[in-house]
């Protein structure tokens, strides 16, 4: 053994004499003597130099913002070198640049400045707001804005500050600055959409988030994806094994949830997990047949629907193969891998995620495929719908559910959905004219459509009566093409399974063609379950038709939050807060969290958004969504240059008998045309009362119950009921029974469908809220306002008027049932 090398006794590598640190472990080198495959050897004794120190601190993304720790060269979500990022931050008595910190330079700096300016002492004492990029320096720094480099301005150049939010005691006020000006904004020959995830905050203060481009990011999602796939093909390789999900592994639980209603329904076909080469399709011993290969050509007429009820899903991906390049860019491991390990990108409850999956499949006894599949050996149908499985714990949780739910997944884009039915709670009849104008309009931007069939709350048709004209009831169609022939107006659909087509006006085989329309519109589908239809017959057989706005060059911003059970919870309840620099179209997103699976024990909740002109008050309504319970509700409007708050709402979670201690979660995705800062504040107190009763003033229905009251009644688009009664009496009180006990499938936010209050002079009230508590069942709103005027406060004998003996605490009482914390907020009087 050469006297130049020494063993490592910790590792035993061997390395050089020269090597005063083990390179595999970094353990120091041992004087005197050692061993090298059982050969001693004499090492030189030399006094090793210092090890170099440990780097200190963190280094600041200068493009996304986030803090990276000194030892990576590179930004954990951007992957922009720590060289090219102009900002690096350390130790608060010193600047750390490449993992050495200089004090003394910063001293010097510090002391100089504050002998020759004193006018930098403009910002808060939790820091100072960056004019340029709006970043919060730390007053540490007091020269340069860490982000961006440029020069802190002084008091004499600040900009005025305007007030947006109150916050708790002791924490210092929030604050937008608003330049003198409009900032201008770089107009870019070809606008580029942006998308950032924006993680929750229960902080007081104001935060700001600087948006990423949305194609930067994607490809840099892709990558660190792609760097996880590599790590398991591999590891995979060096052992010559194929990769297996433990996660969601091949066994029953990956297929049913426990104690199953569909194993009990239907039993188990699955009777085993095969990999595609051991797959039999029905091309499988054809001449020529094609090998098994991730895409090929992606169309809606390879799409095949297996024995799970999903064709929720199997329709949104016929209306996604419309756009190859949508399909492609779920899939990500676009060719066959070896291993078997591929990844699929999905939206969950409003946030994007990659999904891990195996090329295991549920197959029957003779190795044919039990669930979906796609025509031509390809494998993008059952990968996605086995990763959309994995998302919601297993197959069975796919079962039933709407196209535009499919759509949301894949797209992630805004959705909207036409209802078809008569809302009979308005006993309004639908617009026919604008439903048609909404569809022509949404073909001619390329949106994706598809189509419920029979599977409204309301439907008078029998399931006879649809098999009777081609149609499949509680089933889900795409629509591919729109048409409007001089007085014709088509719908061209799809069913996903292939088959059973529409036999009625206009179908393939119908008489109404005429040579020249028939050679237009191409009618005859082969038997793969495209066909038209009148709109007319789409009104009447269909109970609503799904919107998937997918766009280009849009920006994107997705936000997380809860719903706390009640009002005035300063720790959870925020508002997002945007400014708007240049007139933009805003798509507007609330999702709640986690509904689609059995551990969920909560209903679905009533979503509702509105956006309102804000100046640290609630303004000016500008727009909202309806109220609905469902997975998701959107909301469109456009923007002019100013401040906006938006506000997200639900209620029927605030009394019911579920025991947990978690707040339900949601996510808010903003599509924008235009960049927009996006800040996330600490509200108003009296955020979710002022919401409501400026909601109710401008769309509600108005009653003049008596000189100097008036009632507001919203029920209109709000799945529920909203009373506000409004004391214009300069001197005298409002004393008002609100009965509402003959409803049906509505929770009160005053856990009570009867009330009794008095309002002040020159105040108003939202005396009761009322919400459908199930979004499956119809619900019945019956209420039944008294009133009268009273010149002393208290309710006098209607203190007895209340639902319990319980509810009576004295002529002086106010309030039955007592407005304690949890709904004060919402229910206390509001000055006029």
């Amino acid at each position: 053994m050469s006297s130049n090398l020494w063993t490592c006794i910790n590792c035993t590598l061997i390395n050089t004499s020269s090597d005063y640190y083990c390179k595999a472990c970094g353990r120091r080198q041992r004087r005197g003597t050692g061993t090298s495959n059982g050969v001693q050897y004499y090492t030189p004794t030399i006094t090793p130099p210092p090890r170099p120190p440990v780097p200190k601190g963190n280094w600041t993304c200068s493009r996304c913002t986030l803090s990276n720790p000194i030892t990576s060269d590179r930004c954990a979500v951007c992957f922009l070198h720590r060289l090219d990022s102009r900002s690096h931050t350390g130790p608060q008595n010193g600047v750390t640049i490449n993992g050495h910190t200089n004090g003394s330079t910063v001293g010097l700096l510090m002391n100089t400045l504050t002998i020759n300016d004193q006018r930098v002492r403009a910002g808060s004492k939790s820091g100072w707001t960056c004019h340029v990029c709006t970043y919060q320096n730390p007053n540490t720094i007091t020269i340069r804005c860490q982000m961006c480099q440029t020069a802190k301005r002084t008091v004499a150049q600040a900009a005025p500050v305007v007030n947006i939010a109150p916050v708790a005691p002791v924490t210092p006020v929030a604050s937008v600055v608003t330049p003198s000006k409009p900032p201008k904004v770089k107009h870019q020959s070809t606008p580029k959409p942006t998308r950032h995830t924006v993680p929750s905050s229960s902080h007081n203060s104001l935060k700001r988030y600087k948006s990423i481009f949305n194609e930067t990011l994607h490809k840099n999602e892709e990558r660190e994806a792609r760097q996880q796939w590599q790590r398991i093909v591999t590891y995979c390789r060096r052992y010559r094994i194929n990769f297996v999900d433990d996660s969601f592994p091949p066994i029953p639980k990956s297929l049913y949830y426990r104690n199953s209603a569909l194993v009990a329904k239907t039993g188990n076909p699955v009777t085993q997990w095969l990999r595609p080469d051991m797959i039999i399709s029905d091309n499988s011993y054809t001449t020529g047949a094609h090998k098994w290969s991730v895409f090929q050509t992606p169309q809606a007429s390879d799409i095949s629907q297996g024995v799970l009820g999903n064709c929720w899903l199997l329709s949104a991906l016929a209306v996604l193969a419309e756009r190859p390049e949508l399909v492609k860019k779920v899939v990500i491991t676009r060719d066959v891998c070896p291993e078997g390990a591929y990844q699929v990108h999905l939206c969950r409850d409003g946030k994007w995620i990659t999904v891990l999956i195996d090329d295991l499949l549920p197959c029957d006894s003779h190795r044919r495929l039990v669930y979906s599949q796609a025509k031509h050996r390809q494998l993008w149908v059952p990968f996605i719908e086995k990763a959309v499985a994995k998302m919601y714990g297993c197959y069975e949780a796919l079962v039933s559910g709407r196209a535009v739910e499919g759509l949301s997944i894949l797209t992630g884009a805004p959705c909207d959905t036409l209802e078809l039915e008569r809302d009979v709670n308005s006993n309004e009849p639908i617009d026919e004219d604008l439903i048609w104008a909404q569809l022509l309009s949404s073909r001619m931007a390329g949106f994706l459509m598809g189509a419920s069939c029979g599977g409204g709350a309301h439907n008078v048709y029998t399931d006879s009566a649809y098999q009777s004209v081609g149609l499949r009831p509680r089933h889900a169609y795409s629509i591919l093409d729109v048409q409007n022939i001089g007085a014709l107006r088509l719908v061209r659909l799809r069913n996903p399974w292939g088959r059973f087509s529409w036999k009625g006006d206009w179908s393939d085989g119908s008489t109404l063609w005429n040579p020249a329309l028939r050679h237009q519109l191409m009618p005859d589908s082969g038997g793969d379950g495209v066909f038209w239809m009148s709109f007319r017959d789409v009104i009447k057989y269909f109970d609503s038709i799904d919107i998937c706005k997918v766009r280009s060059n849009w920006n994107e911003c997705r936000i997380s939050g809860v719903f706390p059970p009640r009002a005035g919870d300063p720790t959870h309840q925020t508002v997002i807060v945007v400014t708007v620099t240049e007139a933009t179209e805003v798509e507007l997103c609330v999702y709640q969290s986690g509904h689609r699976s059995q551990e969920s024990v909560r209903s679905k909740l009533d979503l509702f958004v509105s956006v309102y002109a804000f100046n640290g008050l609630v303004g000016r309504l500008i727009g909202h969504s309806k109220r609905q319970v469902k997975s998701f509700v959107s909301c469109h409007q456009i923007l002019e240059p100013g401040i906006y708050a938006i506000v997200p709402l639900a209620f029927n979670h605030w009394h019911t008998s579920i025991q947990t201690t978690e707040y339900p979660e949601y996510t808010l995705a903003i599509h924008s045309s235009k960049p927009m800062l996006t800040e996330k504040v600490c509200p108003p107190r009296h955020i979710i009362a002022d919401t409501v009763i400026g909601l109710a003033v401008a769309e509600g229905r108005r009653h003049e119950c008596n000189e100097g009251v008036t009632a507001y009644y919203l029920t209109k688009h709000w799945s529920g009921l909203v009373v506000v009664l409004e004391n214009r009496h300069p001197n005298s009180y409002l004393q008002v029974i609100c009965n509402c006990v003959d409803s049906v499938n509505v929770v009160s936010t005053r856990a009570t469908l009867k009330t009794v209050d008095t309002i002040p002079p020159l105040h108003r009230q939202i005396v009761i809220v009322l919400t459908q508590l199930e979004g499956t069942g119809g619900i019945v709103i019956h209420y039944q306002l008294t009133h009268r005027v009273s010149h002393t406060r208290g309710l006098a004998d209607w203190s007895t008027k209340g639902t319990g003996a319980g509810d009576y605490n004295g002529r002086d009482c106010e309030h039955i049932p007592a407005l304690d914390q949890s709904v004060s907020e919402l229910h206390s009087p509001r000055p006029l």
